[in-house]
C-alpha cells in the first residue's frame, strides 16, 4: 500500500516558467503563485518558497531529495502494526479454521488497496475528511461482508467458535483500516505512536515462545484494546464536526482504483497459495523473505518516484531499478534448484516462493506508481493463472506456484525495463 508522491506545481511548464524570472515575486499578475505555502489538505506537503524562484538551474536541495526515505522507514513502521496484530493474536488464530485469516487478508488486503488508490485522490480534491469517511465507509462494507459470511458459513470452514472466527476476522480487518486510513490522510508519523502498544504486546508474545513467559501480562484481554486505540486516531479526521464535501471519482480514477483493487486480490491469492501449498510448521516461513523485502521496496519505489521528478538522474534510474529486482529472480531461483538437493525440499521451495513474491509485489508496485496499472494488474493476477494451468504437468502446488511466480518476475523484469526510462505518465 504504497502512496506515491505526486508531481508538485513546480514541475508544471508554467512554474518552471516563472521560476527562471528573477525579481520579487510579490508583485505582478504572477503574485498569486507565492500560495504554494499552503496546501489544500495534508496530503499534499507544502512547497519551500526557494523551490518556487530558484533559477532554472537549481534542482531540489539534498534533503528534499532524499526525504523519501524518512517516509518509508514511518510506512515500514506503520506496516509492523499489522505483523504484530498478527503474532500477539497466534493463539486465537489457533482456536479458528485456516479459512478464516485467508478470506480475512483476502478481503481487508483487496480493499486496503483500493481503497488506498481512490482515498488519495478523493484527499486531493475534496479533503482528508472526505477521503477518510469513504475509507471508512468501504471497510463497513466489508465488514458487514464478513458478519455475512460467519453467519452463513459451515461450522467446517469456521472451526469450534463461531464468535472466535467474527472476532478474529474483525480484528485483521480494523488493523488494515487503520493503516489504510493513515496513508490515505498522510498521518504516519501520529498513528505510528499510537501502535507502540501493539508492538509491546507481540514482544510479550515472542518472548513467551521464547521461554519467558510474562503471565502476569493478559495479552489477550490487551489486545483489542491495542487494536481499537489507533484505529480511533487513524479515523480521527472522519470524526471531527466540519464542512461535508462530496466527489464523485471519474471514469480514469475508477478503473485506476478497479486495477489496484484486482492488485490486491491477486496478492492475497499468492500469499494463500504459497501458505497452504507449504509444509504446516515449518521453522523456515515463506513470509520472513517478504518482511526483507518491504524496506527494500519502498525505499526502490521511493527513489524511483523522486527521480522521475529530477532531469539530472533519470538516466541511471533503469540500471538501479533494474539492479534492485534482479537479486529476488536470482536468490528464489536458486533456491529451487537447491531444494531437490536437500533433504528439506519443500521448506526450501516454501523460501523460494517467498523470495520471488516479494521481487513480484516490487514489479508490481514500481509499474503502478509510474502509472502503469494495467500492466501492473496483468502481472499481479499472472501467477494464481499460472498455478491453476500448470497443474496438468503434476508437480505438485507448491512447484508449480514457485514456477509461475519466477515466470512472472522475468515478464515484469521486461515490463520494468521498457517503462523506466519514460518518466511522461506519473500516479
Amino acid at each position: 500500500m504504497t502512496v506515491t508522491p505526486r508531481r508538485t506545481a513546480t514541475t508544471s511548464r508554467a512554474g518552471r516558467t516563472r521560476a527562471r524570472r528573477p525579481g520579487a515575486v510579490g508583485a505582478g499578475r504572477h503574485a498569486p503563485a507565492v500560495r504554494v505555502n499552503r496546501p489544500r489538505h495534508a496530503a499534499e506537503p507544502p512547497l519551500d518558497l526557494e523551490e518556487v524562484v530558484a533559477p532554472s538551474r537549481g534542482l531540489r536541495r539534498a534533503p528534499a531529495r532524499r526525504a523519501y526515505l524518512g517516509a518509508a522507514v514511518l510506512r515500514c513502521s506503520l506496516y509492523l502494526a499489522p505483523l504484530s496484530v498478527a503474532i500477539a493474536g497466534g493463539g486465537s488464530l489457533g482456536q479458528v479454521a485456516w479459512p478464516v485469516p485467508l478470506v480475512t487478508l483476502l478481503l481487508g488486503w483487496t480493499a486496503a488497496q483500493a481503497l488506498t488508490c481512490a482515498g488519495v485522490t478523493v484527499a486531493q480534491r475534496a479533503g482528508i475528511e472526505t477521503a477518510c469517511r469513504l475509507v471508512a465507509a468501504g471497510f463497513g462494507a466489508v465488514a458487514g461482508l464478513w458478519c455475512a459470511l460467519v453467519w452463513i458459513a459451515p461450522d467446517a470452514l469456521l472451526g469450534p467458535h463461531r464468535g472466535m472466527a467474527l472476532v478474529v476476522g474483525l480484528g485483521g480487518l480494523a488493523t488494515l483500516a487503520t493503516v489504510t486510513a493513515t496513508l490515505v490522510t498522510r498521518a504516519e508519523g501520529a498513528v505510528v505512536r499510537w501502535c507502540v502498544p501493539c508492538w509491546l504486546l507481540a514482544a510479550a508474545t515472542l518472548a513467551g515462545l521464547a521461554g519467558l513467559p510474562l503471565p502476569w501480562l493478559p495479552i489477550g484481554t490487551l489486545l483489542p484494546a491495542a487494536i481499537v486505540v489507533p484505529l480511533v486516531r487513524a479515523f480521527r479526521p472522519a470524526m471531527l464536526p466540519g464542512t461535508r464535501r462530496r466527489y464523485r471519482l471519474t471514469g480514469p480514477e475508477l478503473r485506476r482504483a478497479g486495477g489496484y483493487l484486482v492488485i490486491g486480490a491477486s496478492q492475497a491469492i499468492c500469499v494463500g497459495l504459497i501458505w497452504r501449498a507449504g509444509p504446516s510448521g515449518s521453522t523456515a516461513p515463506f513470509w520472513l523473505p517478504l518482511l526483507l523485502a518491504v524496506p527494500i521496496l519502498e525505499a526502490l519505489i521511493g527513489w524511483n518516484t523522486e527521480a522521475g521528478h529530477d532531469p539530472g538522474a533519470r538516466r541511471g534510474v533503469t540500471a538501479v531499478t533494474m539492479a534492485g529486482l534482479l537479486p529476488p529472480l536470482a536468490i528464489g531461483v536458486a533456491l529451487a534448484l537447491a531444494a531437490y538437493e536437500t533433504a528439506a525440499a519443500e521448506e526450501v521451495l516454501a523460501l523460494a516462493g517467498g523470495t520471488l513474491l516479494g521481487g513480484v509485489f516490487a514489479i508490481t508496485y514500481l509499474l503502478a506508481a509510474r502509472g502503469r496499472t494495467r500492466i501492473a494488474a496483468a502481472v499481479a493476477i499472472a501467477p494464481p493463472l499460472l498455478t491453476f494451468a500448470l497443474k496438468t504437468l503434476a508437480a505438485g502446488p507448491l512447484p508449480d506456484a514457485v514456477g509461475a511466480l519466477a515466470v512472472t518476475h522475468v515478464a515484469g523484469l521486461l515490463a520494468v525495463a521498457l517503462t523506466a526510462r519514460d518518466h511522461r505518465r506519473t500516479s
